[in-house]
């Protein structure tokens, strides 16, 4: 016979964006880096050159630095989106009332630790600390649905 699954609670699907959405942040500043490395790379070749008839190498020149410029703005839109994002989760957490309840949802979701090391952390035995993350979660999703 096959167990129903039952949904994930929508507080904890929410939480769990947060490692996710850091690594995406991460990369993306990583591409905006690089995007402006070759936009100074292309620059840094630009020399004084006297040709008659036409710059088309400056002209390929100044075409690569605005596609970059223009792939750097996107990218630039994406790492916001992402850093709102990760602002709404910490919104989240700092709604919770409880103090040891913020520390456990801390630990497992902004710093991704497993449940024993969470319980060593906060000192509490790990059916406490289930306790308190239980709790918490509730608290989040009174949160999410008082936003929406």
């Amino acid at each position: 016979m096959m167990q129903k699954m039952r949904p994930e609670n929508p507080a904890k699907t929410y939480l769990k964006r947060y490692r996710a959405l850091v690594i995406q942040r991460d990369s993306l500043q990583r591409s905006i880096d690089a995007a402006y490395d070759r936009a100074c790379s292309r620059t840094v070749r630009l020399k004084p050159v006297h040709v008659t008839g036409g710059g088309g190498v400056y002209d390929r020149m100044a075409e690569d630095v605005a596609r970059i410029s223009d792939e750097t703005e996107q990218l630039k839109a994406a790492k916001e989106r992402a850093e709102n994002a990760l602002s709404q989760i910490m919104e989240a957490i700092q709604a919770v009332p409880d103090e040891m309840q913020r520390a456990v949802l801390l630990l497992r979701y902004v710093e991704g630790l497993d449940w024993i090391s969470i319980s060593e952390r906060i000192h509490y035995e790990e059916r406490q600390t289930f306790i308190l993350h239980g709790r918490a979660l509730w608290a989040v999703r009174r949160w999410l649905e008082s936003m929406q």
